[in-house]
């Protein structure tokens, strides 16, 4: 009786072991994200104080170099990201499940792009008049690359 109440509480700390170290790296993946953001903002808000930004037009121009920005950020990690996924096919020996991982990043790449399309100019469209519609159109793009950016990332 002993011995199995010994197994279990040590079975136990290394579960709770496995589980803290898991927590860990999900809160430094939130953290690269929150500093990638926290440096794109940064210049987006230098932009907006430049004298020559006065109109919404001005104002949505730093906006879209921000959402470039974080585009650029997501298309970099999903190469490396898939870069990763065809090296993994290349040793089946090690990696025996992991053939269909391209293929479904890169669909899953695709469908994301759809949804963001759809989401950003669609219901911005619909919901949105006047000047700030762009400007709208952009904040729900560059939420969602921040949001892919740590779906990526979340991928060993």
């Amino acid at each position: 009786m002993k011995r199995l109440f010994k197994t279990v509480c040590v079975g136990s700390l290394l579960v709770m072991g496995a589980t803290h170290a898991d927590v860990g790296r999900e809160e430094e993946l939130d953290e690269a994200v929150r500093q990638f953001a926290a440096k794109v903002e940064a210049v987006w808000q230098e932009c907006l104080r430049s004298p020559e930004v006065r109109t919404t037009n001005d104002s949505d121009s730093c906006l879209f170099e921000m959402v470039r920005a974080a585009n650029e950020k997501v298309e970099t990690k999903y190469q490396e990201k898939m870069s990763k996924a065809r090296q993994m096919t290349e040793h089946p020996d090690r990696y025996s499940s992991y053939e269909q991982v391209p293929i479904l990043l890169k669909a899953s790449q695709s469908q994301w792009k759809g949804y963001v399309k759809s989401d950003c100019d669609g219901i911005y469209e619909e919901s949105v008049a006047g000047t700030a519609r762009s400007g709208y159109a952009l904040m729900c793009q560059y939420k969602h690359a921040l949001q892919r950016l740590r779906a990526l990332d979340g991928w060993y």
